[in-house]
This record gives structure tokens, C-alpha cells and sequence, in this order.
């Protein structure tokens, strides 16, 4: 008989990272935070990325932050378009030829990307791939990218079906500073507030109701003023997200609380934010919720009216092309193991996990409508 010979191997790999909310980020000193941007007594070399919007408007304080902390760093730094556009292969290969020509080493050199979520995942990927990996740093100046992205394990591009490549490689440490909010389109603080909207929704009633009093207020100021309620904001977020992910850091239980959002959204975009798509995916579980009965109408118009009042739609135009909403509910079904497992609303801060006919995301779809023209009442039942 052949003879087989056969050896298993098992080992773990640890995964660490950190994540910081700071008062003041680009005014610090090493003798405030000598750690900030890792072991500067081994090596003082740092390859910098930086966003191409956050680089014009924040040269001068980067360049003082970095100069306090004695880095030594590739001047100018390897600049970055944002914007889901730059999601791709050539902006990750553009970072690899930025880091070859520096000469970043395998260890102890961490390099640093500074800007937003789209920056992250390109710059997440290249480390990650850049000699079998390398260590980095992030530093998240949007509010998509502070509650959402900073402290996330994965990173990757968009090819075809968006964030379709990539792989799990968090930063080593990241940070973000509410100051930088301050320059924020008032488009891209609402994307923000369409993820804290779903943290909100999916874990977490308290920030519901403090998104419902001082939502509006906070967005309008750009978390520039009433200080408590907006550190409250943002650290119940951060809090909520670091625990999903440390539950489940590689995503092998698929059904996941914070998927919720993430299931037909994938299909408006890029007609809408990534946001934007978010609140109308939320908006569009909550009325099949509210067609199966697990939440009443006082539930699913509490959830629409918080959308709404934070400047995000629970329709759009796009919503109209249901073909390319199945299609990327097909998608989300594929990359979850086939199962829809589609994060739905049972109660505000609660969700279950469905699979979702055709028919009845077409239904949805024309409810979400209807509501907004003010046209649906809530005594309609399910069977109507």
C-alpha cells in the first residue's frame, strides 16, 4: 500500500493595535506623547503619506509636528489623491514606488498615512503587501475615517464590486483630532454621521437618543462646539466599533451588527457618498422591518426622522434601479458565505439577521418612497 506521511501545523499570530482621540493632536511634543509615532530611539526614519486636501491645509502644522518629534521623513511626502475614485491598484502602487525609493525597512520604521478612510485602505494595503507587511501608523482627519475606518482591520481597493481586493492589516496605532472636522464639507460630516447613525441603531440606544437631541447641533457645528456632548459622540462610537472588532477581527462570524447599512449600499455607489448610501440602506431595513412586524411605526419613523434631520435621505432617485440593489445584494450574500444575513432593526440599538426576497426589497424600496412623499401610513399592514 502507498505510505503517507503527512505534517499539520498550527500557530497564532497576534494582532495589536491601538486607537486615540486627541485634543490638540498637531500641537503635541515627544516629551507629551514620546510614543506617538513609535520607537523614535531606533530609527527616526518615517515614510509619510498624506491626502492631497488635508496636505494644503495642514502643511505647516505637519511638517511642526513632525520637525517636534525630530522625525526624519521623505520631504515632501507621497501625496495622495482622496475620494472613492482613488481607490485603486495604481494609487497602491504609487505608494509601493514612494516607500522602494525611501527605503522603508521591514521593522522598526513604521510608515505614517495621514487623511482620510480612502488613504487608509490604500495605504493599509500597500504596508501590508510591502515586504510581506510592514507596521504603520494612521492618522484619520474625516469623521468617516475616525469612527469607521482608523481602528479597522482591513484594508484593500476597489475593482469592480468596491473594496473586491485587499487584506486584514491594521495599523499599528492610529489617532484622529476633532479639530480637524472643522474643514469638513458638510457633505462629509453627514457621511460620518450616517455611520454613527448606524452604530447607533445596531448597539447603542443612549447615543440614539443623544444623536436624536444634540444630533443636528453637532453636525451643523462640525464637533467644534458643546464639547462634552460631542467627545460623548465620538467615544461611544469608537467604543461600540473597537468591541465589534475585537469580537470578530476576521470577520469569520458573518453575521455581524455592523453590517447594518452595508447590504444594497454597495449599489448606489458612486451615485451617492458612501455615507449617504448607508442612511438609504438603514432606511430600507427599517421598512422591512416594519413590513415583518419586528418593529412598530414608531420605531421605524424614529429611525427615519433621525436620518432626515441629520441632512441624509431615506430615498434617493438611484433607488429606483432595484436590478443593481439585487445585484449588490448578491454580492454582500457571496462575501458573507451564502447567506444574505442582512442586519435588520428589532428595536432601536437591537438587530436580527434576514434574508431578504426580491420582491420584498422592491417593496422596501417603494415604501422608503412613499414615506417620503409623505404618503404612507403607518396603519398599513404587511399584507398591503
Amino acid at each position: 500500500m502507498p505510505r503517507l506521511q503527512k505534517w499539520d501545523a498550527q500557530v497564532v499570530k497576534p494582532v495589536q493595535w491601538s486607537t486615540m482621540l486627541y485634543d490638540g493632536l498637531l500641537d503635541l511634543t515627544s516629551d507629551e506623547e514620546p510614543t506617538l509615532f513609535g520607537d523614535l530611539d531606533a530609527s527616526r526614519r518615517r515614510f509619510i503619506a498624506v491626502d492631497q486636501n488635508v496636505w494644503t491645509l495642514y502643511q505647516s502644522e505637519i511638517t511642526g509636528l513632525l520637525d517636534r518629534f525630530g522625525v526624519e521623513w521623505n520631504d515632501p511626502p507621497c501625496v495622495l489623491p482622496g475620494g472613492e475614485a482613488a481607490k485603486t491598484r495604481e494609487s497602491t502602487h504609487l505608494v509601493y514606488e514612494a516607500m522602494e525609493s525611501f527605503g522603508v525597512a521591514r521593522f522598526g520604521e513604521p510608515p505614517i498615512a495621514i487623511g482620510g478612510g480612502v488613504l487608509h485602505d490604500v495605504c493599509g494595503l500597500a504596508a501590508g503587501e510591502y515586504r510581506r507587511g510592514v507596521s504603520w501608523d494612521f492618522i484619520a482627519t474625516t469623521l468617516v475615517s475616525a469612527i469607521d475606518a482608523m481602528f479597522a482591520l482591513k484594508c484593500g481597493v476597489s475593482e469592480g464590486w468596491k473594496n473586491r481586493a485587499g487584506l486584514y492589516h491594521p495599523a499599528r496605532s492610529s489617532a484622529t483630532d476633532a479639530r480637524f472636522f472643522r474643514t469638513l464639507g458638510q457633505h462629509h460630516v453627514r457621511d460620518g454621521f450616517a455611520e454613527i447613525t448606524k452604530i447607533a441603531v445596531a448597539g447603542d440606544p443612549l447615543l440614539f437618543r443623544v444623536l436624536e437631541e444634540h444630533g443636528p447641533q453637532v453636525a451643523a457645528e462640525r464637533f467644534q462646539k458643546t464639547p462634552d456632548v460631542s467627545q460623548e459622540i465620538l467615544e461611544r462610537s469608537v467604543t461600540w466599533m473597537m468591541r465589534e472588532l475585537t469580537q470578530n477581527p476576521f470577520e469569520h462570524e458573518t453575521a455581524r451588527a455592523s453590517y447594518l447599512g452595508h447590504s444594497i449600499s454597495p449599489g448606489l455607489e458612486p451615485t451617492v457618498t458612501h455615507g449617504h448610501a448607508v442612511a438609504l440602506d438603514i432606511a430600507w431595513t427599517s421598512m422591512v422591518a416594519w413590513r415583518r412586524e419586528l418593529v412598530g411605526p414608531e420605531v421605524r419613523d424614529r429611525i427615519l426622522r433621525l436620518i432626515k434631520s441629520l441632512g441624509l435621505d431615506v430615498w434617493h432617485p438611484a433607488m429606483a434601479d432595484t436590478d443593481r440593489l439585487l445585484a449588490a445584494l448578491a454580492d454582500a450574500t457571496r462575501h458573507r458565505g451564502g447567506r444574505q444575513l442582512v442586519p435588520t432593526p428589532v428595536r432601536i440599538g437591537q438587530v436580527t439577521y434576514l434574508d431578504i426576497s426580491g420582491d420584498e426589497l422592491c417593496r422596501a424600496v417603494e415604501d422608503q418612497h412613499r414615506w417620503e412623499l409623505d404618503d404612507l401610513r403607518a396603519s398599513h399592514s404587511r399584507g398591503e
